[in-house]
């Protein structure tokens, strides 16, 4: 379809534009950035961007209407901080809504009926547990105000943006949801290591997610320039079946690549091309930007949105496709509490032996992780959380989250990152009304059992009744069938020997309802001998009659082999690639006896794979053992290793640096290497840390030196962004260095006090906004100036190594593990531990 951008006078009004937006019908044009355009209107730090709509509205609302008259159809309200925790930083949080109405408002009146206003949300810079020590309450809490301020205020729609950690915005989401269930919003993340976020989510997992939960567009911004983006679009638009929004950076200062209004207008044709429906800019783009993007595509057309039939699910990092013609799902059964060699784990919260289960089951083949705490008398709220925080820090693989009660079902919801499971609801009266608002309101795929009030239904006939009713309830909600798991039932052959065949024609007519199937292996074997047997040819004839997803012993080899060969002979084996990677295997195994239960790996790709390189390189002994917990981010096993070595005598140096240092030279080539991400770097710091306090403890105790030396860290003062600076502090805290942070929005004198005061060989800045960056300058030259011999290194999404080299820093970082080998670097011979 063409686009209309350039026809400014015939622009359709509010209620058209919107309806256009949802149906992603022709181009539209979104603003650029505000925070530059704030700073040469006046704005200036310890002020907030977001004051200004109480201090100067009439600058703000300038802003914007330069940005329509450029060609804009949707403008976004200077909002980007607004949530309560920011604004909190200049206590203001309490005054949310009326700033956050205002910049609504403010909008409102710029763009009258001839565009849309974007209800702006950034990130709230501060990381989710279990790896920060914000819940996702409180971040609900957060967003509420900001949402509820910028609905009052007159917004067409949400607009999440500049998005790291998939979790935080489903927190986000559930809070619109809370205050208007029906608003529409736009998701959009920021992709920039390896095509993904920061925290390892890659575009086709922020798709399919988005879709799920209900979002009106999906894109990407900031972070890189536009061309980096074309291939990100591309995944967007197949994945999703949305519009798709990006909005790009025009270029950091001193940066040599520089993205003027022309060459960003060209590279964004590639971007329509590509599968963008909303273009826009962000950081250090203007109305010219956006000028450009109107005389450049004013003839550009749109592609039709994709269909999306397959079904997913996802973790936080990486996605699983399945669904009706498509290989078997398996989902492995071993964290269930019914189970009784994982009842005592699960009651005592043994998660390290969750942790051996999750991983296991991973190297064994299986796709799904089933987690059930359904024990009596145990708080299976908290109990799930963390089950899930364990199981999540074990494998990257997405999750079946096990629950006959609601209230469980949503805290395992809220826990998790990415698609799960829901396992399951019935057919009773108002169960599937609910189990859909949970798969709707959090991003999930539903799984229900045909079974009420009277119990299973004995035949094909009465199980499709009940099939019949959830279906109309799903369409009836707008939840798509193909999203439904539905289970077949089937019950013991030992009771019922019609009961497989009653099952399989129930699988068959599933299945022509557009449904995908499910079923609990095991239960056809119930009470009868050769369990294992049965269970795998049962397996067989159900793949044939078109089953989509088995919950089944992942360990056992010979369902992973059934399973490969079903799904070759089934033709959903493309080019038999999977039949072939086994086949040395499997010509082996299947003439052999076989010893269920054992953990020999299934190959896959991945970085669960990088988690077990140390131990195959290693023999396995006592230092590849405590390696291995730290690489893999168990920090109870590499505290349990580490205390052990401490009883033998081992030398607490030798200790560090033999299995601590070695470890996370590890994780940090895994980050190099795109295998890593933030939740692994934190999980992995964490793991070193607690071994590494109690060794330079030891030492301490016998009046040795511990120190490596000392590092002060801020964010410079107007900045209230500082995740990545919580990140540095950790690592560099794991590797023994001693950590002086500051926080954010630091005062120079304040940074020059504290290394003075600490005897600091290295200061840290850190900067997120190209508006607050000048502000190192100030920094380095008054820490120079004042303490000649103190290092001062920069860092931060606004910074580059050309801008650091010309304000005089003494280094530049773009990353955590960056950040610990230049500090390693300037402090090499200075420092020793012992």
């Amino acid at each position: 379809m063409m686009t209309d951008v350039a026809n400014a006078k015939n622009t359709p009004g509010r209620a058209a534009l919107l309806d256009r937006l949802k149906r992603g019908e022709g181009l539209l044009l979104l603003d650029g950035g505000m925070g530059t355009m704030l700073a040469e209107n006046g704005w200036a730090p310890p002020l907030l961007p977001e004051e200004m709509n109480l201090e100067r509205p009439d600058v703000v609302r300038s802003i914007h209407r330069a940005y329509i008259d450029a060609g804009a159809r949707i403008v976004e309200t200077n909002s980007f901080g607004g949530s309560a925790m920011k604004l909190e930083e200049r206590k203001l949080g309490a005054r949310a809504v009326e700033i956050c109405a205002a910049a609504a408002r403010l909008a409102r009146e710029a763009a009258g009926d001839s565009a849309l206003v974007a209800g702006c949300a950034g990130p709230l810079g501060e990381l989710l547990e279990p790896f920060g020590a914000l819940s996702f309450e409180a971040a609900m809490d957060a967003f509420r105000p900001q949402f509820r301020g910028l609905i009052d205020g007159g917004a067409d729609f949400i607009l999440i943006e500049t998005a790291l950690d998939l979790r935080e915005v489903k927190a986000a989401v559930a809070t619109l949801k809370d205050l208007d269930e029906k608003f529409p919003f736009v998701v959009s993340f920021t992709f920039e290591q390896q095509g993904r976020t920061v925290t390892g989510t890659p575009p086709e997992v922020a798709a399919h997610w988005a879709r799920l939960v209900g979002a009106m567009a999906v894109g990407a911004n900031c972070g890189v320039g536009p061309s980096a983006y074309v291939e990100t679009v591309s995944t967007l638009h197949a994945h999703s079946g949305l519009p798709v929004f990006v909005y790009a950076n025009a270029g950091l200062p001193d940066d040599p690549v520089q993205w003027g209004p022309e060459d960003y207008a060209e590279a964004a044709e590639r971007l329509v091309k590509a599968g963008a429906t909303v273009v826009g800019g962000c950081c250090r783009t203007t109305p010219r930007h956006i000028a450009a993007l109107r005389t450049r595509l004013s003839d550009a057309a749109v592609l039709p949105r994709a269909r999306v039939a397959l079904l997913p699910f996802a973790s936080r990092s990486r996605l699983i496709e399945g669904g009706r013609g498509q290989p078997l799902t398996l989902v492995g059964e071993g964290i269930n509490a019914s189970r009784p060699a994982v009842k005592p784990h699960i009651a005592s919260a043994a998660w390290g032996a969750v942790r051996d289960l999750a991983r296991a089951q991973d190297e064994a083949g299986a796709q799904l992780l089933d987690v059930n705490v359904g024990l009596p008398g145990l708080d299976q709220i908290e109990t799930i959380k963390k089950a899930i925080a364990a199981v999540e820090g074990a494998s990257d693989l997405p999750l079946s989250i096990d629950s006959d009660r609601a209230e469980v079902v949503e805290a395992g919801l809220r826990a998790c990152t990415g698609i799960p499971l829901i396992n399951s609801v019935t057919a009773k009266a108002g169960e599937v009304e609910r189990g859909i608002r949970l798969a709707q309101r959090y991003g999930a795929v539903l799984a229900v059992l045909p079974l009420d009030e009277k119990g299973i239904p004995e035949g094909a006939e009465g199980r499709m009744a009940l099939v019949e009713r959830a279906v109309s309830v799903a369409d009836r909600m707008g939840y798509p069938r193909s999203m439904l798991v539905v289970d077949a039932l089937c019950m013991a052959v030992g009771a019922d020997v019609s009961a497989p065949l009653a099952g399989l024609e129930t699988l068959r007519r599933i299945g022509e309802l557009g449904c995908c199937t499910m079923l609990g292996l095991s239960n056809v074997s119930h009470g009868i001998p050769a369990r294992g047997a049965v269970n795998r040819t049962w397996l067989a004839m159900a793949m044939g009659a078109g089953l989509s997803l088995v919950i089944a012993n992942a360990l056992d080899r010979g369902i992973i082999e059934t399973i490969a060969i079903g799904d070759l002979l089934c033709g959903h084996d493309k080019d038999a690639r999977k039949f072939l990677s086994m086949a040395d295997t499997l010509s082996t195994t299947l003439t052999a006896p076989k010893t269920h239960g054992t953990k020999e790996p299934v190959k896959d790709s991945g970085a669960r794979d990088a988690k077990t390189e140390e131990s195959k390189t290693e023999g396995g002994d006592e230092w590849a053992a405590l390696r291995l917990a730290v690489v893999q981010g168990d920090p109870d096993r590499a505290a349990d290793l580490g205390r052990a070595m401490d009883e033998a005598g081992t030398d607490p140096t030798t200790v560090i640096n033999r299995g601590i240092v070695p470890a996370l030279t590890e994780v940090g080539r895994l980050y190099d290497d795109g295998r890593y991400f933030l939740p692994q770097l934190l999980s992995s710091a964490t793991a070193a840390q607690k071994v590494c306090d109690a060794e330079l403890a030891r030492i301490a105790a016998r009046g040795e030196s511990v120190d490596r030396g000392t590092i002060v860290l801020a964010t410079v003062e107007g900045d209230l962004h500082d995740l990545g600076k919580n990140v540095v502090a950790t690592m560099l805290r794991s590797h023994g260095y001693r950590v002086v942070d500051l926080g954010k929005n630091v005062p120079c004198a304040e940074i020059e006090r504290a290394a003075r005061e600490s005897g600091a060989e290295i200061v840290g800045l850190s900067a997120l906004m190209t508006s607050t960056m000048f502000r190192m300058e100030e920094n380095v030259e008054a820490l120079h100036k004042s303490l000649p011999d103190t290092r001062v290194i920069v860092g931060g999404a606004s910074v580059s190594d050309d801008y650091s080299r010309s304000i005089g820093a003494d280094g530049y970082s773009p990353d955590a593990v960056g950040a610990v080998k230049l500090v390693a670097s300037l402090l090499e011979g200075q420092k020793k531990i012992g």
